[in-house]
């Protein structure tokens, strides 16, 4: 070779290599480009399958939610209807019994709302209708009704009819006396299906879907699809069988036999299912579409890759080497300056790198900080975690307070934190505050300017309205309305209140926090002071509840103490069990002996079958037990007691325990036997007394009679004498005297002979219907009460048992007074009410009349005495009459009177004979 060959192929070697790695880069890229295709390809397939597989299961689920939605608008509508009727039902003339009042309640209802109003009483018979009732008869009970009557509402099913149109279902709530358990009436909506229907298709139903609303006897209630033919209809066995959850789907054939997608979801308040079904065909399509679609984007995508693979590898080469470079520089820590020139994704890429350097050293500030505030929030949670511990075991309410300000106080950085304790008024004392508890400052610092008054600022935390945060009080516009801070206060720029409530929404007190600098007290501070309020509201009331439970406790151990009778406890089905000192100590008997019903064999044989099977009823019907028997003390004696026996029930009403006394009424009922054989004897003295008095009664009247009939013969003797008119007037007048004080003289022999005849007669019991008994005595005075101008009014009576003559005598002569002694100046009232206290019935006669006055409220009920104007007929025995058979039947009688007013009489007389 010669020597200058060297040097020219030298140059030509280095092109060589160099166009070598061209082609080396390029060959890559292709192969690349190339090898994508079959990747690309498969990840087609997959993605299609995919798709097609999460195209089908969004279309499941989106009929799952349609079925959830169309559950929860079913609710909604269902529980508007059950407010709208709880509301209706809490009106005043349900609770007085004027069905009257409250039917132009329901009547304006339905004029507002277009929902007609049923109202029945608890044995199904409709006291108002405004509307169809369709389901039941009339006077009888459905599901829906025997559920209203557990004191719950309840919806029905389907009720259907021809057409389907006419199908409807009913919405039912109880109405409950207030203050008690007791349902007065039902009070129900019907409603047409085709309601529950438009539900269905507000929302739109997609063509092809079918949506069916299925009651909870698995027939149809509502259908999208062909209603008139579905509706009221049995649902096929699929449905019945798997829908039994909350929530479910299957594959299945719809009732047209259609092959479907079926989802349901059940419906919390009424228990009702709507079904939602889409078609296998409506499922599929979407696939196939997507299938399609994909094949031909994928083709293009691996066609297009190829390409832009080979045409830009030249120019990828460069930019890489530079990114290369750059990326080395970020490894090292450095800050690459950001390409430019070149490509716009490789340039994007340089430029993502040299910000990345920069976000490098921005995250680590960032986790410096979050590492500080981490720290910060783990103390927050502790102090959280350790003032939760300490409210939920104190019942100090000094030491609960003490802990909430002081936790509070830390976790917002107030300054100063105060808890202030409200005092309800009560004992003729107003509503006061005090303060509880302090941090930050010495309680004189808060004390010596008085207590917060309830300005504009301090007003809506005491009134318990809310939150107030103000993040710089001299500037906010509520303050200052009593002429802004004292001198000497503390400083206070930034300012946190909040009432501290019960569950039942009683203000237990207020908690407020202050700080000098503004703009310290921001939401985050607000919602943790929120939760320590919750917290603290829940403490104070156990507190306050433990309290009340001591004293409770100390008050029964006081009534123990102190009661006269022997005190006993049976548990919640009437045995006796456990310690019973006090019977043991009059009976003698051992716990083991007076256990369950051992406590018998201390009851006179002849006393001891009833008194165990009166007290089982008691225990049976939950009521009051009131008896007497002998028991046999230890020393052998039998001795009569009075046994008075309540339950104790739980806040469920639940009964817990029994608890009675028995009460020695030995030496009473010896007393009340001398007492009614002293009362015999006088009835007996005073029946012989009138008799004898009748005697020359009758001999007065005849003489009388002889002087009428011989006037004649005196005129005539006397006739010609100076004297004769005024002998004969004078004749005439004794005459008038005598006669008068003979019918007086009659009355009160009569009045001694019934007070003598009633005071003999034997009283029969027997079931009263007082409000029909006194309904019918008010109608036989009907007359007497027109020519008075009176109106009177008979409200729902509990029924006695008791003698009906001595009841009759009893209202019959309460509302004849009332009727006689009325103001004649007004238009007179007579109203008779009646309520159930503590197992006896108290009965009112009110009326509006004259009134009695005071003086002479206990003179009424004495034998031949009468008060006020004596200018209507009578004898002064009625009011005795009366208040003799009350006391016979076991009761008493009481009056209240305002003269010029009126007056009530109140009888309280036993349900039933002791």
């Amino acid at each position: 070779m010669p020597a200058g060959t060297a040097p020219h192929g030298a140059p030509e070697a280095g092109g060589a290599r160099e166009g070598a790695w061209r082609r080396t880069i390029v060959a890559r890229l292709a192969t690349f480009a190339l090898a994508l295709v079959l990747p690309i390809l498969a990840f087609v397939g997959v993605v299609l399958w995919q798709f097609g597989t999460t195209a089908r299961e969004r279309l499941e689920a989106e009929a799952l939610g349609r079925a959830r939605m169309a559950a929860a608008a079913v609710d909604r509508d269902v529980a508007g209807l059950v407010a709208i009727l709880e509301t209706l039902g809490l009106a005043n003339s349900l609770q007085r019994g004027d069905v009257g009042a409250f039917r132009v309640q329901a009547e304006e209802l339905r004029r507002r709302t277009g929902l007609e109003a049923v109202l029945r009483d608890p044995d199904g018979r409709a006291l108002v209708d405004l509307g169809p009732a369709p389901g039941a008869p009339p006077g009888s009970l459905d599901a829906a009704d025997e559920g209203a009557l557990g004191g719950r509402p309840a919806v029905s099913g389907v009720v259907a009819a021809v057409p389907a149109e006419a199908s409807r279902f009913r919405a039912v709530v109880p109405v409950l006396r207030h203050g008690a358990n007791t349902v007065l009436y039902l009070l129900s909506f019907t409603l047409p299906v085709e309601r529950v229907r438009s539900l269905l298709m507000a929302g739109g139903v997609p063509e092809g879907w079918v949506v069916t609303v299925v009651d909870r006897d698995d027939r149809i209630l509502a259908r999208t699809r062909v209603p008139e033919r579905t509706v009221g209809a049995l649902v096929p066995d699929s449905l019945r069988a798997r829908a039994t959850g909350l929530e479910g789907s299957w594959h299945g054939d719809s009732m047209e036999g259609v092959p479907v997608f079926v989802a349901y979801a059940r419906a919390g308040l009424s228990d009702w299912r709507v079904a939602v079904g889409v078609p296998f065909e409506a499922l599929s399509a979407p696939v196939r579409r997507s299938l399609a679609w994909f094949a031909g984007l994928g083709a293009a995508l691996a066609a297009l890759a190829a390409a832009l693979a080979l045409g830009f590898a030249r120019r990828i080469a460069a930019p890489l080497r530079a990114l290369r470079a750059q990326a080395e520089a970020l490894g090292r820590g450095g800050t690459p300056a950001p390409l430019a020139g070149v490509l716009t994704e490789v340039e994007a890429v340089s430029a993502e790198l040299a910000r990345a350097a920069e976000r490098q050293r921005e995250r680590v500030v960032e986790r410096e900080r979050a590492a500080a505030a981490l720290r910060a929030e783990t103390q927050r949670l502790e102090v959280l975690n350790r003032v939760g511990t300490a409210l939920a075991s104190e019942l100090d309410r000094q030491r609960l307070g003490d802990a909430v300000v002081e936790a509070a106080t830390r976790l917002t950085g107030a300054a100063y934190g105060a808890l202030f304790e409200r005092r309800p008024a009560a004992d003729g004392e107003p509503e006061s505050w005090r303060l509880l508890s302090l941090t930050g400052a010495p309680r004189e610092a808060f004390t010596r300017f008085g207590l917060p008054r309830a300005t504009g600022l301090f007003g809506p935390t005491f009134r318990a309205e809310g939150p107030v945060r103000s993040g710089d009080v001299t500037r906010d516009p509520r303050y200052g309305s009593h002429g802004g801070m004292p001198e000497g206060h503390l400083a206070v720029r930034s300012y946190l209140a909040l009432p501290v409530t019960s569950r039942a929404g009683d203000t237990l007190g207020a908690l407020l926090f202050g700080h000098p600098e503004p703009d310290r007290f921001g939401a985050r501070e607000e919602g943790l002071v929120a939760g320590l309020a919750g917290q603290a509201a829940v403490a104070l009331d156990n507190a306050r509840l433990f309290a009340s439970v001591q004293r409770s406790q100390n008050r029964f151990a006081a009534a123990v103490q102190a009661v006269r009778g022997v005190l006993w406890t049976n548990d919640a089905e009437g045995r006796m069990s456990g310690d019973q000192p006090a019977w043991s100590a009059l009976t003698g008997q051992a716990p083991e002996q007076y256990r369950g019903y051992g406590w018998a064999d201390a009851v006179h044989p002849d006393d001891r079958e009833a008194s165990i099977a009166n007290w089982n009823a008691a225990v049976a019907e939950r009521r009051r037990y009131t008896h007497e028997h002998r028991v046999r003390r230890r020393d052998g004696a039998w001795r009569t007691y009075a046994i008075d026996a309540v339950p104790v029930l739980d806040p469920d009403g639940a009964i817990r325990e029994w608890v009675g006394v028995h009460t020695d009424i030995t030496e009473q009922r010896a007393a009340e036997a001398a007492l009614r054989e002293s009362n015999e004897e006088i009835q007996r003295y005073a029946y012989i007394v009138s008799h004898d008095l009748r005697a020359p009664l009758v001999n007065i009247m005849g003489f009388t009679s002889e002087i009428e009939a011989g006037r004649e013969d005196i005129r005539a003797a006397l006739a010609g004498r100076a004297e004769a008119a005024r002998i004969d007037a004078d004749l005439a007048e004794a005459v008038g005297f005598i006669k008068a004080a003979i019918t007086k003289m009659d009355g009160l022999i009569n009045a001694i002979l019934k007070l003598s005849r009633e005071g003999r007669r034997s009283f029969q019991p027997e079931p009263l219907e007082m409000t029909a008994l006194v309904r019918g005595l008010a109608d036989a005075q009907r007359h007497q009460a027109d020519v008075a101008g009176a109106g009177i009014t008979v409200a729902p009576l509990p029924g006695i048992v008791a003698d009906r003559l001595a009841v009759e005598q009893i209202f019959g002569n309460l509302i004849d007074n009332a009727i006689k002694y009325l103001d004649r100046g007004r238009a007179g009232r007579i109203a008779v009410s009646a309520a159930v206290v503590d197992g006896q019935a108290v009965f009112a006669v009110a009326d509006n009349g004259r009134g009695i006055e005071a003086r002479d409220h206990a003179r009424v009920f004495e034998l031949f005495r009468r008060a006020g104007l004596q200018d209507r007929p009578g004898e002064g025995i009625g009011l005795a009459h009366v208040r003799t058979l009350v006391r016979a039947l076991g009761g008493r009688i009481e009056l209240a009177s305002v003269v010029g007013a009126g007056t009530t009489f109140h009888v309280t007389l036993p349900l039933r004979p002791a």
